[in-house]
């Protein structure tokens, strides 16, 4: 934020510098014709070189100012992107947080569980349980394969 304010500030420091120049630099300013100078004269050899640079000027100044405006809409762009993605990753933090209360209270269970029957006791049954249930997934693979055949 304070770069953009800084950038902002420089930005219209540069533009002040270059109003002053366009005001006093003589190079942008349009002199009084030499006598017996030609109106055609005048206008092919002072005004004409001085509007081109005018010119130039203002082309340069549109340029900068189309670039600015890309810049800042592909920014908006980025910004409205990142902010759906922040609105994605809150929504899953706070589904996240829900589930880790949720294993904190089981664990909590699990270790008033352990407390009261034991740890060896605990390690058994957890063991038994183990056992059961890859018996159970083993004979269900074997009834889908020979249900496959």
């Amino acid at each position: 934020m304070s770069d953009r304010v800084e950038n902002y500030d420089k930005g219209m420091e540069n533009l002040k510098t270059l109003e002053q120049v366009l005001d006093t630099s003589p190079e942008y300013q349009l002199p009084e014709p030499q006598e017996f100078m030609s109106a055609k004269s005048y206008r092919n050899k002072v005004a004409e070189p001085l509007v081109q640079k005018l010119k130039s000027l203002v082309k340069t100044a549109l340029i900068r100012c189309f670039d600015a405006w890309d810049s800042y809409y592909r920014l908006n762009v980025t910004n409205r992107n990142l902010h759906r993605e922040n609105d994605g990753l809150r929504r899953t933090n706070e589904k996240l947080a829900g589930q880790n209360e949720n294993l904190r209270a089981e664990n909590k269970d699990y270790k008033l569980l352990r407390k009261a029957f034991g740890s060896k006791q605990m390690d058994s049954l957890l063991e038994q349980a183990k056992a059961a249930q890859k018996l159970k997934q083993r004979r269900k693979h074997l009834k889908n394969n020979k249900e496959e055949r």
